[in-house]
Formats: structure tokens, C-alpha cells, sequence
């Protein structure tokens, strides 16, 4: 197996032979727009290099496989995300960071798709958690307790954009207007009495956005992993 890509030196810009024809940057922006347009599917050592009107080949002094050109993208993308300012509260931080975060993934979608395929561990993901430690770094936590809720939340938050999808996921009209009829069904046939109480009891009681309901949600989270552990 070849070794990972942020563990290996460089390309050189010089040396023997001829030059290359595109360079690392001009890749990656071309792969760049191929995923934002068409997706991460799209994104191919031949449809990359079609789109910079050459041919593969000339490519692979700088990305030698999918896997290199899928890290350096995601690294790339992350690179353009700007951190919300801070208040000083780290609860209240974390949580807005990660939904700052979140609107941000939605207008590149492929981005979660890429980390799914591949985890990132590039030096954008690197400050992004050097970022969300930052926060905390008053907390009386241990460090692997503090390591393990940012897992948890960026895990939420992939989770929450995947199934989220228009038309592949929990905001598909079709699936939210089959979802509300069947729970209806379900709660009014008598055989799912639990259902029916817990139905009966949040109807309109709330008019949280699912952004609002999410943050709360990632608030209690963070409550109950970074919960002081008495002595």
C-alpha cells in the first residue's frame, strides 16, 4: 500500500525531465468543480483531466490515484470554511461552530459523501479540531473524554446531512407527508399505544426549525459526554 499522501514529501516543482504540465493547485480546483457541479461520482482521473483539456496521464505526477485526488479535495474545501466568531462560552461555541459548520457542507454536499468513503485527516481537518479544542481548553475533562465528543458531534452532523437530502432523505416532501401518515395510522389503530402518547403530547408544542431542534439536541450531547465525572 502506498503511503498516505500527507506522509509523503511534496511533489518537486524541479528535476530531470519535463516539466509538468498542470500543477497540485490546478488539479484540485478542476476536481474541485467537477464534485460541486455533478458530485463526487463525477469525480475521475479521466473527467478531471477532460475538464483541463488534457489527458490522464499528465495528472499523475501530482495525484497517483482517486484516493490522493479525494484527500487533497476535502482538505481543499475545508481550507475555504472560516470558523464563526467565539463568545467565550464553550457550550454555546461548540454548538454554533457545528451548525456554522453544517450550512456550510450542505452548499458541498460531496464533501460528506468524500469523508464517508474516505476519512479525512488532512491538515484543514486538523485545525478545524485544533479550533473546537481551543474551546475547551479550560474544560476539566480529560483530553481523550474531550477527543471523543468532537467524534460524536462531527458524526452527528454527517449523519443528520445525509439523511436530510431533498429527495433522498428526511426532507423529501414525499417521505416527510408518508412519515406523518403512517405515524397517524400507527397511532390511531390501537396497537401502538406509546406511539400514540408521545404523538399526542408534542403536537403542536413546538415550532422549533430542525436547525433549532439540532443544536439543542447537540447542546445535551455535549452536556452528557462532558459531564464532570465525580471523584
Amino acid at each position: 500500500m502506498p503511503e498516505h499522501i500527507w506522509l509523503r514529501p511534496a511533489p518537486a516543482h524541479g528535476g530531470v525531465g519535463r516539466p509538468a504540465e498542470w500543477s497540485r493547485t490546478q488539479i484540485i480546483d478542476a476536481a474541485l468543480a467537477v464534485a460541486d457541479r455533478d458530485g463526487l461520482p463525477a469525480v475521475t482521473t479521466r473527467r478531471v483531466a477532460r475538464e483541463l483539456g488534457t489527458g490522464p496521464a499528465s495528472l499523475y505526477r501530482h495525484v497517483a490515484t482517486r484516493a490522493d485526488m479525494i484527500d487533497l479535495m476535502v482538505d481543499a474545501a475545508l481550507s475555504e470554511y472560516e470558523t464563526p466568531a467565539v463568545t467565550g462560552d464553550w457550550r454555546t461555541d461548540i454548538v454554533a461552530e457545528h451548525l456554522h459548520r453544517l450550512r456550510y457542507l450542505r452548499s458541498r454536499p460531496w464533501i460528506v459523501d468524500a469523508v464517508q468513503e474516505r476519512p479525512h485527516i488532512g491538515p484543514a481537518a486538523i485545525r478545524l479540531l485544533e479550533h473546537t479544542l481551543e474551546q475547551l481548553r479550560h474544560h476539566p475533562c480529560s483530553g481523550q473524554t474531550k477527543l471523543e465528543a468532537v467524534g460524536v458531534l462531527s458524526g452527528m452532523i454527517q449523519t443528520y446531512l445525509r439523511n436530510e437530502r431533498p429527495g433522498k432523505g428526511v426532507l423529501d416532501k414525499e417521505f416527510v407527508r408518508a412519515r406523518t401518515e403512517l405515524f397517524t395510522r400507527a397511532a390511531r389503530d390501537g396497537t401502538h399505544p406509546r406511539l400514540a402518547e408521545v404523538i399526542a403530547e408534542v403536537a403542536g408544542t413546538s415550532d422549533e426549525s430542525a436547525d433549532d431542534q439540532l443544536a439543542r439536541v447537540l447542546g445535551l450531547v455535549l452536556d452528557g459526554l462532558l459531564r464532570p465525572r465525580s471523584s
